[in-house]
Protein backbone atom coordinates (compact mmCIF):
# COMPACT_ATOMS: atom_id res chain seq x y z
CA UNK A 1 0.00 0.00 0.00
CA UNK A 2 1.02 3.76 -0.46
CA UNK A 3 -0.39 6.96 0.18
CA UNK A 4 0.15 10.43 0.23
CA UNK A 5 -0.51 13.46 2.68
CA UNK A 6 -2.71 11.75 5.27
CA UNK A 7 -3.25 14.04 7.49
CA UNK A 8 -6.87 14.37 7.11
CA UNK A 9 -9.28 11.13 5.66
CA UNK A 10 -12.74 11.12 4.99
CA UNK A 11 -15.57 13.13 7.28
CA UNK A 12 -16.72 12.63 10.39
CA UNK A 13 -13.43 10.14 10.72
CA UNK A 14 -14.37 7.41 8.31
CA UNK A 15 -10.79 5.87 7.81
CA UNK A 16 -7.77 5.56 9.86
CA UNK A 17 -4.82 4.14 8.69
CA UNK A 18 -3.50 0.67 10.56
CA UNK A 19 -0.02 -0.89 10.27
CA UNK A 20 -0.78 -3.15 6.76
CA UNK A 21 -3.97 -0.73 5.20
CA UNK A 22 -6.55 2.00 6.25
CA UNK A 23 -9.29 0.75 7.61
CA UNK A 24 -12.96 2.22 6.94
CA UNK A 25 -15.06 2.99 10.03
CA UNK A 26 -17.95 4.25 8.52
CA UNK A 27 -18.19 4.96 4.98
CA UNK A 28 -21.85 5.02 3.82
CA UNK A 29 -24.17 7.33 6.15
CA UNK A 30 -27.76 7.94 5.42
CA UNK A 31 -29.04 11.54 4.12
CA UNK A 32 -31.03 13.37 1.54
CA UNK A 33 -29.78 12.15 -2.25
CA UNK A 34 -31.84 14.51 -4.20
CA UNK A 35 -28.58 16.96 -4.61
CA UNK A 36 -26.09 13.92 -4.62
CA UNK A 37 -28.37 12.25 -7.89
CA UNK A 38 -27.41 15.41 -9.56
CA UNK A 39 -24.08 15.39 -9.38
CA UNK A 40 -23.63 12.05 -9.76
CA UNK A 41 -25.22 11.99 -13.12
CA UNK A 42 -23.22 14.87 -14.48
CA UNK A 43 -20.53 13.04 -12.90
CA UNK A 44 -21.33 10.14 -15.47
CA UNK A 45 -22.07 12.47 -18.32
CA UNK A 46 -18.26 13.57 -17.71
CA UNK A 47 -17.28 9.96 -17.96
CA UNK A 48 -18.86 9.17 -21.21
CA UNK A 49 -17.20 12.51 -22.53
CA UNK A 50 -13.88 11.00 -21.92
CA UNK A 51 -13.35 7.66 -20.31
CA UNK A 52 -9.68 7.39 -20.24
CA UNK A 53 -9.49 10.73 -18.34
CA UNK A 54 -10.48 11.30 -14.74
CA UNK A 55 -13.85 10.95 -13.27
CA UNK A 56 -14.40 14.79 -12.86
CA UNK A 57 -12.26 17.28 -14.44
CA UNK A 58 -10.45 19.73 -11.84
CA UNK A 59 -7.98 21.70 -11.28
CA UNK A 60 -6.95 20.64 -8.15
CA UNK A 61 -4.13 17.06 -7.46
CA UNK A 62 -5.62 14.51 -5.22
CA UNK A 63 -3.55 15.17 -1.39
CA UNK A 64 -3.66 11.47 -0.91
CA UNK A 65 -3.68 8.14 -2.43
CA UNK A 66 -4.21 4.12 -0.95
CA UNK A 67 -3.29 1.44 -3.28
CA UNK A 68 -4.76 -2.60 -3.03
CA UNK A 69 -6.60 -1.57 0.08
CA UNK A 70 -9.92 -3.01 1.50
CA UNK A 71 -12.66 -1.46 4.01
CA UNK A 72 -15.14 -3.46 5.62
CA UNK A 73 -18.28 -2.17 7.30
CA UNK A 74 -20.06 -4.09 9.36
CA UNK A 75 -23.71 -3.92 11.62
CA UNK A 76 -23.95 -3.10 15.27
CA UNK A 77 -23.48 -7.17 16.24
CA UNK A 78 -20.21 -7.54 13.95
CA UNK A 79 -21.94 -9.12 11.30
CA UNK A 80 -20.55 -7.81 7.48
CA UNK A 81 -22.78 -5.76 6.14
CA UNK A 82 -20.23 -4.76 2.88
CA UNK A 83 -16.94 -4.32 1.79
CA UNK A 84 -15.12 -2.37 -0.98
CA UNK A 85 -12.11 -3.00 -2.48
CA UNK A 86 -9.96 -1.41 -5.01
CA UNK A 87 -6.54 -1.36 -6.56
CA UNK A 88 -6.31 2.42 -6.39
CA UNK A 89 -8.28 5.20 -4.44
CA UNK A 90 -7.38 8.39 -5.10
CA UNK A 91 -9.20 11.67 -2.91
CA UNK A 92 -9.83 15.32 -4.16
CA UNK A 93 -10.19 18.02 -1.41
CA UNK A 94 -12.10 20.07 -3.51
CA UNK A 95 -15.30 17.86 -3.52
CA UNK A 96 -14.41 15.84 -0.77
CA UNK A 97 -14.85 12.82 -3.19
CA UNK A 98 -13.38 9.72 -4.07
CA UNK A 99 -11.77 8.02 -7.39
CA UNK A 100 -11.30 4.69 -7.61
CA UNK A 101 -9.80 2.27 -9.88
CA UNK A 102 -10.73 -1.56 -10.62
CA UNK A 103 -13.39 -1.39 -7.23
CA UNK A 104 -14.76 -4.76 -6.33
CA UNK A 105 -17.99 -4.11 -4.40
CA UNK A 106 -19.33 -7.04 -1.98
CA UNK A 107 -22.64 -6.45 -0.65
CA UNK A 108 -23.46 -9.29 2.43
CA UNK A 109 -26.50 -10.47 3.91
CA UNK A 110 -27.00 -12.61 7.41
CA UNK A 111 -28.65 -15.37 5.45
CA UNK A 112 -28.22 -16.08 1.81
CA UNK A 113 -24.95 -15.33 -0.34
CA UNK A 114 -23.40 -11.87 -0.80
CA UNK A 115 -23.99 -9.89 -4.16
CA UNK A 116 -20.48 -9.08 -5.92
CA UNK A 117 -20.55 -5.88 -8.24
CA UNK A 118 -16.94 -5.32 -10.75
CA UNK A 119 -16.35 -2.27 -13.14
CA UNK A 120 -13.21 -0.43 -14.32
CA UNK A 121 -13.82 2.53 -12.57
CA UNK A 122 -15.61 4.25 -9.27
CA UNK A 123 -16.47 7.18 -7.49
CA UNK A 124 -17.76 7.73 -4.01
CA UNK A 125 -19.70 11.13 -2.86
CA UNK A 126 -18.10 13.11 0.02
CA UNK A 127 -21.22 11.70 2.38
CA UNK A 128 -20.31 7.91 1.10
CA UNK A 129 -23.75 7.59 0.18
CA UNK A 130 -23.52 7.56 -3.37
CA UNK A 131 -21.29 5.16 -5.06
CA UNK A 132 -20.75 4.96 -8.89
CA UNK A 133 -19.18 1.96 -10.85
CA UNK A 134 -18.59 3.23 -14.29
CA UNK A 135 -17.26 1.84 -17.38
CA UNK A 136 -17.75 -1.73 -17.76
CA UNK A 137 -19.86 -3.16 -14.57
CA UNK A 138 -20.80 -6.52 -13.91
CA UNK A 139 -22.67 -8.11 -10.77
CA UNK A 140 -23.69 -11.62 -9.98
CA UNK A 141 -24.43 -14.27 -7.18
CA UNK A 142 -23.98 -17.51 -6.29
CA UNK A 143 -25.35 -20.17 -4.06
CA UNK A 144 -23.68 -21.82 -1.39
CA UNK A 145 -22.54 -24.71 -3.60
CA UNK A 146 -20.67 -21.94 -6.09
CA UNK A 147 -23.02 -21.89 -8.39
CA UNK A 148 -23.81 -18.83 -10.48
CA UNK A 149 -27.57 -17.89 -9.99
CA UNK A 150 -27.55 -14.40 -11.49
CA UNK A 151 -25.40 -13.13 -13.97
CA UNK A 152 -25.48 -9.35 -14.83
CA UNK A 153 -23.83 -7.39 -17.43
CA UNK A 154 -24.15 -3.67 -17.97
CA UNK A 155 -22.48 0.04 -17.56
CA UNK A 156 -22.23 2.76 -15.29
CA UNK A 157 -24.29 1.99 -12.42
CA UNK A 158 -25.52 4.32 -9.64
CA UNK A 159 -25.20 2.23 -5.78
CA UNK A 160 -27.06 3.32 -2.97
CA UNK A 161 -25.57 1.12 -0.56
CA UNK A 162 -26.75 1.78 2.50
CA UNK A 163 -30.03 0.37 0.98
CA UNK A 164 -28.20 -1.95 -1.23
CA UNK A 165 -30.22 -0.23 -4.89
CA UNK A 166 -28.84 0.03 -7.72
CA UNK A 167 -29.96 1.43 -10.91
CA UNK A 168 -28.70 1.98 -14.65
CA UNK A 169 -30.46 3.75 -18.03
CA UNK A 170 -27.65 1.29 -20.04
CA UNK A 171 -28.30 -1.79 -21.78
CA UNK A 172 -28.52 -4.73 -19.35
CA UNK A 173 -28.37 -8.43 -19.67
CA UNK A 174 -29.54 -10.84 -17.01
CA UNK A 175 -28.31 -14.54 -16.79
CA UNK A 176 -30.01 -16.99 -14.90
CA UNK A 177 -30.01 -21.14 -15.35
CA UNK A 178 -31.77 -21.40 -18.91
CA UNK A 179 -32.26 -18.29 -19.77
CA UNK A 180 -31.10 -14.63 -21.24
CA UNK A 181 -33.15 -11.23 -20.51
CA UNK A 182 -32.01 -8.28 -22.39
CA UNK A 183 -33.33 -4.69 -21.82
CA UNK A 184 -32.66 -1.30 -21.47
CA UNK A 185 -32.44 0.93 -17.83
CA UNK A 186 -32.50 -1.38 -14.43
CA UNK A 187 -34.01 -1.31 -11.14
CA UNK A 188 -31.90 -4.04 -8.97
CA UNK A 189 -33.27 -4.18 -5.50
CA UNK A 190 -30.77 -6.40 -4.41
CA UNK A 191 -31.56 -7.09 -0.52
CA UNK A 192 -34.12 -8.36 -1.99
CA UNK A 193 -32.54 -10.37 -4.98
CA UNK A 194 -35.03 -8.36 -7.24
CA UNK A 195 -34.46 -6.76 -10.40
CA UNK A 196 -36.32 -4.78 -12.85
CA UNK A 197 -35.48 -4.11 -16.71
CA UNK A 198 -37.53 -0.70 -17.74
CA UNK A 199 -37.95 -1.32 -21.58
CA UNK A 200 -37.12 -3.25 -24.46
CA UNK A 201 -36.72 -6.38 -22.66
CA UNK A 202 -36.59 -9.94 -24.21
CA UNK A 203 -35.99 -13.22 -22.85
CA UNK A 204 -34.28 -16.37 -24.32
CA UNK A 205 -35.23 -19.76 -23.04
CA UNK A 206 -32.49 -22.43 -23.18
CA UNK A 207 -34.44 -26.15 -22.61
CA UNK A 208 -32.99 -28.35 -19.81
CA UNK A 209 -31.35 -31.41 -20.74
CA UNK A 210 -33.85 -33.29 -18.16
CA UNK A 211 -36.89 -30.89 -20.05
CA UNK A 212 -36.35 -33.08 -23.15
Amino acid sequence: MAFSAPQRWFADGLPRLTNRLAQFRRWLPTASLVAAALFTTWVVRQFEADPSGPVVSRDEDPDYFIENFTTTVTDTEGYIKRRLSAQRLLHFPDTDSNELTAPHLVLHRRTGTPWHIQSERGWISASGEVVLLLGRVHAWRDNDRGVRVLDIRTRDMRILPSTEYGETDKPVVIRSRGSETRGVAMRAFLRESRVELLSQVTTTYQKRKDDQ
